[in-house]
């Protein structure tokens, strides 16, 4: 057995047991396919040829036995069969010999023929259609391989087959296309016979061709879903979609629950389609309801709706493959994300995580900080204590940030004006906390060289006052806001001094990011988008500048998403797939989602998100001072 094993491939235990049991029918087809191959020349050749060279191998199982090996013995074969065909019909015209031995070599013909029919016909069967079934571990020198031998068999087949049967081999050829040929010599069953051939043959041959040849890649038109109609989508990503000329607007629509008659009047004239999802409707029937919408039109998505819907329709994206891009932040409670932590990675493994300030205003330092390519065309870099004002590249900026050495201090002002969005200070949506907070926060955590601790920060929360007359509210009283402001320290004997101050409704707004190291400073302006690295003892690159290119930064004006955008863009090109490097906020969101709710739930200060302290308008401005 251990022979014949060696002259044929068993097959293998997977391809007859499905699951639990073995398939009958599989079973009893492939080892009568191994039984029958243990009769094929071709395979003992192969045997012979492979026991000296086993000798020398040390790495692979079995020795391979080359693609042109195999051909010179299929052309030894097509000579044999033009033998075969060809000289018996001058057998009779030579004298003096022997009708015996004239018999014996008929019947020795008749035998050769037969089993070189036999191996023909196995070979076609076998490698044109169940070895990839068979065999689960199999390679091949070249993919066009066994589909190159193939007009040599068929032509091998049809003089064997025409010898055996003592006809032309035109009316073989005849009978396996199904063609009209006069005068057919073959009995009614071997037509039948090789008719049915003709048609399995065409079958695998087309079959074949198709597998044979690669199809070419297509620039297929993305059509994007943004669900959500609220600021965001209207001021940031549609202008960003459509004024970079990323997408036509018949490539963008617009599901939202509620979208403004004065949208949808703006959507129409862009000619942008929109659908608003049917009121009254539970959150998971609206879900629903999305999901059909985006199949029916679309590759992709991008949620932006408000944050307590964003885990609901990330879960609901990713479990129906949908490419999808996702708002910060990802989810909006503790409980949520306790659901998300064990499975973050497959709901987010063809999700991109935006975050407006690392992907776009915090952009240059973002690559200063990770060199990751993608940003780079983004960027303009240059080095102001040369001379010739020179560009520098990834390498020169890693040595740069070598140099700085230690980080000693953090500085994060993150001060803005009015905020008439009354959702995004309320304690049940996580307000600033959530929505504004988390900004600074994941710039923080990007910067650190050790571990996120917000535990180890001195807290103080305070709230506007007549918070729920500025926002003219009907239905919330001031306990129903959390913190509009809030100041983050570090203890004094930190290693690395951190002070944040985040707030709204300040007198002076300010976005600004400085981080002192040992040897120099690092100057991130979030409104303009410039980065500015001092670093004295780095020679040549002393001062450094890092800043978004003058078509993306907006010098302070209306936001912009173009880099989120056109980011995302490259995503979906990708076909929603991500290579060995993301480049958006994933997971890094994740971890400050997680130590922002820890802290959260583990803050028991008498100032807190929940319990700030109400100051009047004059003394709540003198926080931004």
């Amino acid at each position: 057995m251990d022979l014949f094993t060696k002259v044929s491939t068993k097959p293998h235990y997977e391809s007859y047991t499905w699951g639990k049991h073995r398939s009958i029918f599989a079973s009893v087809i492939y080892w009568l396919i191994f039984i029958l191959r243990i009769f094929s020349p071709l395979q003992w050749i192969k045997l012979s040829f492979r026991k000296p060279q086993a000798a020398n191998n040390d790495e692979k199982e079995r020795v391979d036995f080359h693609a042109m090996h195999s051909e010179l013995y299929l052309l030894v074969v097509l000579c044999l069969s033009l033998a075969f065909y060809f000289i018996p019909s001058f057998i009779p015209a030579l004298p003096g010999i022997p009708e015996a031995i004239i018999s014996g070599l008929d019947l020795l013909s008749y035998l050769i023929v037969s089993l070189l029919l036999f191996e023909s016909v196995m070979w076609l069967i076998y490698y044109m259609l169940l070895r990839i079934l068979i065999e689960k571990h199999l390679t091949i020198f070249n993919e066009a391989e066994y589909f190159i031998a193939l007009p040599f068999v068929l032509a091998t087949q049809f003089f064997l087959l025409a010898e055996l049967l003592g006809v032309g081999v035109s009316e073989v050829l005849a009978l396996a296309l199904n063609l009209d040929f006069e005068g057919y010599q073959a009995a009614q069953t071997t037509q039948l016979a090789i008719g049915t051939f003709g048609y399995i043959y065409t079958a695998l041959i087309i079959a074949n061709i198709i597998n044979l040849i690669p199809a070419i890649p297509v620039g297929r038109r993305p059509n994007i879903t943004i669900i959500g109609a609220g600021d965001v989508v209207r001021h940031r990503m549609l202008p960003a979609l459509l004024g970079k000329k990323l997408y036509l607007p018949g490539q963008v629509a617009i599901i939202s629950s509620d979208i403004d008659q004065s949208f949808q009047d703006q959507l129409k004239k862009d000619g942008v389609a929109f659908q608003v999802l049917k009121s009254g409707a539970s959150s998971e029937d609206k879900v629903q309801e999305v999901v059909k919408f985006i199949k029916k039109r679309s590759s992709y998505a991008i949620i932006a709706t408000p944050t307590e819907s964003h885990f609901g329709y990330v879960s609901a994206l990713a479990k129906e493959g949908i490419v999808f891009g996702v708002e910060k932040p990802l989810v909006a409670t503790a409980a949520e994300l306790a659901v998300l932590r064990p499975c973050q990675d497959q709901l987010m493994a063809r999700g991109f995580l935006f975050s407006y300030y690392w992907l776009e205003k915090a952009l240059p330092l973002n690559y200063f900080l990770t060199l990751n390519p993608q940003y780079h065309r983004f960027l303009d870099i240059n080095v102001n204590s040369s001379p010739e004002n020179r560009p520098v590249g990834p390498d020169a900026l890693a040595y740069l940030r070598l140099q700085l050495g230690k980080l000693t201090s953090v500085d994060i002002t993150f001060l803005e004006g009015d905020d008439p969005r009354e959702w995004s200070l309320a304690k049940e949506t996580g307000g600033l906390f959530f929505e504004t907070l988390i900004h600074p926060i994941t710039l923080l955590n990007h910067v650190l060289d050790t571990p996120l601790r917000l535990k180890d920060l001195r807290a103080e929360w305070y709230v506007l006052k007549d918070l729920p007359e500025v926002l003219n509210s009907n239905s919330l009283v001031l306990n129903d806001y959390g913190a509009s402001y809030v100041s983050l320290r570090s203890h004094p004997d930190a290693t690395c001094a951190i002070n944040i101050r985040t707030g709204k409704f300040m007198a002076v707004e300010e976005r600004l990011m400085v981080m002192v190291f040992e040897n120099g400073v690092i100057r991130m302006d979030l409104d303009t988008r410039k980065c500015s690295i001092s670093c004295p003892k780095a020679g040549s690159l002393a001062n450094v500048t890092i800043q978004a290119r003058p078509e993306m930064a907006n010098g302070g004006g209306a936001p912009k998403y173009d880099i989120q955008m056109t980011l995302f863009d490259s995503f979906v090109h990708n076909q929603g797939h991500w290579n060995a490097q993301r480049y958006d906020d994933y997971p890094s969101q994740i971890d400050v989602l997680s130590a922002m709710t820890d802290w959260l739930k583990a803050d028991e200060e008498e100032s807190h998100f929940y319990r700030p302290t109400p100051l009047s308008k004059a003394d709540y401005r003198k926080l931004g001072l």
